[in-house]
Order: C-alpha cells, then structure tokens, then sequence
C-alpha cells in the first residue's frame, strides 16, 4: 500500500513502497489537438520544410516531407520531452508510421545527454531504427513494434530524424500514436540506507516548501509530471536547508518531486 501523508494544502505520497503490476503510460503523443502537441521541431538543415501537424479522414499525425517544388535537402528532428528514466523500468516505445514516395526511412534515437534545446547533432545518440517495422509506403500505417528503452538511466529524449536530398530522395513520412510505457520503480534500493534527505513537501502559497536534513547527499530536485516528464529542475549543494520551487503556475493536477543525488533517488507525489 501506499503510504499517505495529508496536510491541509496536499496529499504527499511516498512513491516506490508498492509493486505496480501493470505497466503504466510514460508518455502519450496522439496529435489530436492539431499541433505537434509534447513534441519539439528542430531544423537542422532546411528552412522550407519542417515537421508539421496534419490531419487527413479525421486522422491526426505528425508529417514530414522533403518535397517543396522538387527534393529539397533537409535533416528535421523531431524531440520527445525529457523522460526521467530513473522513476520506471522496462520501458518500451511504440508508434504508428506510414510513407510515400522514394527516399530514406526514418530514423528513431534516444539520447541521454541532450540538453533539449540545442542542435541534437551535438549530443550522443543510440540508433534504434533497425528494430522498427517501417511503412511499405503508399500510405499505408502500420505499427513499429516494441523498442526497448529500458537500458537507458537518467533523463532521456527520443527523436525521430528525417534527411532527405536530390540525390537520396524525399520520402514522406507520417508519425502517429507514440506511446512510451513502463513499470514504476516498486523499490528504492537506498531508502533504508539515506532514510530521511529531505522532510516531508508542503505547498504553501504558491511554493513547494520542504528542507534538506541529509547533508551527506548533493542533491538536486526535478519537478516531473506523473508520467516522469521534467517541469523544472533546483540544483543544491550538500548544505542543509529549506528549499522553496515555485509551482503556482503549474495547472492544478498531481506531480511528482525528485530528489536525486549519486546512487540515490525518491520520489515524493503531491497534488497541486
């Protein structure tokens, strides 16, 4: 059972002290709003042609196509969120993925060093693509089968990256359904070792209130959404303290607060 804890502004809930038996939804991408909705564009090359939010016979998706009055040379990304791998296991992606015409497949790789922002040419990423089952074209959507994630530790990004160019064509390429699901970490292994990082978070006035009591950890703190993804992180060093995130802007729903250090990491779930 969970172990909860109530106080007049919150439910606090000490994760890790139940076995989750079904895996649950990490992340979820339908594209239903129109929009490239969780996911983040990046063109590297080509300023003409970008992914773009389609919808076609009251299907949604992702697109893109490197045609525009000819094959234009492109590489176009197309960024997940951060996942905090830390929080699940046996995490695996799936999505739908159709094409058309001549060119390359697309391509799907997981970093764990990119810093979301910048060009993802300058981190390190693991190529994933030889596991999927890929569109036979003509539109025709079928499903990428299970790729696994669970190897991968820490903050993670997965991307699907497009190239395209007069010489080696410009397929089309349609990305649907993109579900990541895992397992809840039902253990933390360092809980009876470091039993008390932190005391217990309040939120009081718009703030995420609680104080460092363990100052052999150098810790940092993530504010995640249920399913893991990073809001906004407080780095602290190993001097004891309290510690005030704001969170008034966040819309109201439940949350998850990480505290992370080496070999060490709790989660606490308190409702906005």
């Amino acid at each position: 059972m969970i172990k909860t804890l109530q106080s007049s502004s919150l439910v606090i809930a000490l994760l890790f002290s139940v076995a989750v038996q079904a895996q649950d939804i990490l992340f979820e991408e339908l594209f239903d709003d129109s929009t490239l909705g969780q996911f983040t564009p990046y063109s590297v090359i080509g300023d003409g042609e970008n992914w773009q939010a389609r919808d076609f016979a009251d299907k949604f998706f992702a697109q893109m196509n490197g045609f525009n009055g000819g094959i234009q040379e492109n590489e176009d990304w197309l960024i997940s969120p951060a996942l905090d791998m830390d929080l699940y296991e046996d995490e695996v992606l799936t999505f739908e993925n159709a094409s058309n015409f001549d060119g390359l497949d697309l391509e799907v790789l997981v970093s764990t060093d990119y810093d979301g922002t910048s060009d993802p040419n300058d981190a390190t990423w693991s190529d994933l693509s030889a596991d999927v089952t890929w569109s036979p074209g003509g539109f025709e959507y079928v499903l990428s089968g299970d790729l696994d994630l669970s190897s991968f530790e820490g903050t993670g990004y997965f991307a699907f990256k497009y190239t395209s160019s007069p010489s080696i064509g410009g397929k089309l390429w349609q990305v649907d359904s993109v579900v990541v699901r895992a397992t809840m970490l039902s253990t933390n292994t360092n809980e009876l070792e470091n039993p008390a990082a932190i005391t217990t978070p309040i939120v009081r006035n718009g703030q995420l209130e609680f104080t460092v009591v363990n100052t052999a950890l150098d810790l940092a703190f993530e504010v995640c959404t249920i399913e893991g993804r990073q809001i906004q992180k407080v780095n602290r060093t190993n001097t004891a303290g309290d510690v005030s995130i704001p969170v008034a802007d966040l819309p109201k729903g439940m949350y998850i607060l990480v505290a992370r250090g080496e070999n060490f990491v709790k989660g606490y779930q308190f409702i906005r």
